[in-house]
């Protein structure tokens, strides 16, 4: 036994569990499909911020614990106050000046 024209059915514990969309349903689809569009265009924390200066020492780093060797408030070139307090600096800076 199949669904009505029109119908989606869904076969589910031997029962047909039928249901039609309605206007309502494709105007939900549509906005959380262009809401997530919008949020997929927002640009990044890379666009917004400096890269990792193209030296060797920066040039050198893989991983980014590697980062509070010279960044740690007693390091050569400590943070500055206001810089988040986070240790994922690759999330936020590229590498290598590009």
């Amino acid at each position: 036994m199949g669904a009505p024209e029109g119908w989606v059915g869904v076969r589910s514990c031997g029962f047909f569990l039928n249901f039609k969309f309605q206007k309502s349903d494709y105007i939900a689809i549509g906005l959380a499909l262009a809401v997530i569009i919008v949020l997929m265009l927002l640009p990044s924390p890379k666009d917004n911020n400096p890269p990792a200066p193209p030296d060797s020492k920066h040039r050198a780093l893989k991983i980014e614990k590697d980062c509070v060797v010279c960044h740690a408030p007693q390091g050569e070139r400590p943070l500055s106050a206001k810089h988040p307090k986070r240790q994922d600096c690759f999330r936020c800076h590229r590498m290598g000046g590009a």
